[in-house]
């Protein structure tokens, strides 16, 4: 064997040992946990609602423009209607950018919670999702919904052009950037990151585990 082929097959053997190696440590290395971090606790400034001493604290981190929080709404709201003492709920902000009514459906939800009705307008918006999404201007929409649900139209107006209330939105979801949220809707039952759940009774198994566990 010539001098030109041992250094070939040496060259060889070197390179696939180097593939080997490489194989060994990417099987051995832990596998990455792309879900977001916790997202703590319920605090004073989201908007909850059930028992504050609920076994079960469920977080969402929603659009309101976005297709599948529609259909995620629906689920949620049976699950609260089906265990009103086991869930304490809270809803945080994250309008992404390609959904331009988002935070208009936002600042309707604010604007309608500080006369105390954020829930209310949180189920028109909902339960008449196809009605606004595709509208170039949903305000007067909105309007008309904080009519229905008995507010100060003046006052909700005024209040949906706040800047108080579209900071209040932001820093919801700045906070969920930050803690690794991508996409809508993210749910943390009892401050940890589920992977969503393609049923109801899926769903409610999540549930009904954590509040048997008692862990929170």
């Amino acid at each position: 064997m010539n001098t030109r082929r041992i250094i070939f097959w040496s060259g060889f053997v070197i390179v696939l040992g180097l593939i080997v190696w490489g194989l060994i440590v990417a099987m051995n290395k832990p596998v990455k946990d792309n879900r977001p971090a916790s997202a703590g606790e319920i605090t004073a400034t989201d908007h909850s609602r059930g028992p504050i001493d609920a076994p079960v604290t469920l977080i969402e981190y929603s659009d309101f423009q976005c297709p599948a929080c529609e259909t995620y709404y629906h689920i949620v709201k049976r699950l609260l209607d089906e265990s009103s003492t086991t869930i304490r709920f809270a809803y945080r902000h994250f309008p992404l950018s390609q959904h331009a009514n988002a935070m208009p459906a936002s600042l309707a939800s604010e604007a309608a919670g500080v006369q105390g009705k954020f829930w209310e307008m949180y189920d028109l918006i909902f339960t008449n999702y196809t009605n606004w999404t595709e509208l170039a201007n949903p305000t007067d929409i909105f309007v008309g919904y904080a009519a229905t649900i008995g507010l100060n139209v003046d006052e909700f107006k005024k209040d949906m052009a706040s800047s108080t209330l579209r900071d209040k939105i932001e820093a919801d979801l700045n906070g969920g950037i930050k803690i690794g949220i991508n996409a809508t809707p993210t749910f943390f039952v009892n401050g940890n990151a589920i992977t969503n759940p393609p049923t109801y009774e899926e769903f409610k198994t999540i549930i009904e585990t954590a509040a048997q566990s008692g862990s929170k």
